[in-house]
């Protein structure tokens, strides 16, 4: 049986994809590739209808995918308030331990005019 590729960069394009089309609050969402291991997942979802609490410190949801299989990964999950990413960018708050903002990449909600007209 041929090893099935783990292409994590895409499968959190993906993600986040799907984290719009169920969550109407969602502003952005950025994937945090730096520092995190091969198959891991970080993802900091931007959202305007989630409560703030207490900045005390920030956790994420773990969503583990396809335990003992073959394309076995974890998907980190932050969800912050947009004055909480703001905070989190000028050094004000910190993101979870080892988690870092560089190299990070803003995946912006896709809007259906840029699909076209096949949705594609």
């Amino acid at each position: 049986m041929p090893a099935t590729l783990f292409d994590r960069d895409s499968m959190a394009r993906w993600y986040a994809e799907e984290y719009f089309q169920t969550d109407p609050g969602l502003r952005t969402v950025y994937y945090l590739p730096t520092g995190s291991p091969e198959r891991e997942i970080r993802l900091v979802a931007v959202n305007d209808q989630i409560c703030e609490l207490e900045d005390g410190g920030l956790e994420p949801i773990d969503f583990g995918f396809d335990r003992d299989m073959e394309n076995e990964h974890m998907l980190w999950t932050l969800d912050v308030t947009p004055r909480q990413w703001d905070r989190i960018q000028k050094k004000l708050l910190a993101l979870p331990a080892g988690w870092s903002l560089e190299d990070a990449v803003s995946i912006p909600p896709r809007h259906p005019l840029q699909d076209g007209i096949n949705g594609k």
